[in-house]
């Protein structure tokens, strides 16, 4: 890990010279972070980071690879898993992270890992099962 972050600084001080334009970047991104739970727009992040939604993205996406868009996504996604490892069900889940729709979030679920949040939940709650433990049963979330 630390050898991916030494090269994401180096990456990022070739594309951004000027340290304000980082900090503004990651502002964004601390900010969806922080929030990505609540419902975000791109216009929304980036005036936390007081740029413009496009400058933002182009910005964001030189930097850290990814759209903020897709960052968010990501984020949402990982913390489904966490979440359906618990006992949450799948559509607290889908509310928690801030989707509106079951449909649509089960769809970007599958696409994401393969396989739908009930057959995640499940699959791991076996394993967990198969081990001698149910999986995550004192899951907190932080």
């Amino acid at each position: 890990m630390t050898y991916y972050i030494q090269r994401m600084l180096e990456i990022r001080n070739e594309y951004f010279p000027n340290q304000q334009v980082v900090e503004q970047v990651s502002k964004g991104r601390k900010f969806i972070d922080e929030n990505c739970c609540e419902p975000l727009d791109l216009l929304t992040i980036s005036r936390y980071s007081f740029l413009s939604k496009f400058h933002f993205t182009r910005l964001f996406k030189r930097c850290y690879g990814r759209t903020p868009h897709q960052y968010l996504t990501d984020k949402r996604m990982e913390l489904a898993k966490q979440l359906l490892l618990s006992n949450y069900n799948v559509m607290d889940v889908c509310y928690l992270i801030g989707f509106d729709s079951p449909n649509s979030f089960s769809t970007l679920f599958k696409k994401y890992t393969g396989t739908s949040p009930r057959d995640f939940k499940k699959k791991q709650f076996s394993i967990g099962l198969k081990n001698g433990f149910p999986p995550n049963l004192f899951f907190k979330i932080t």
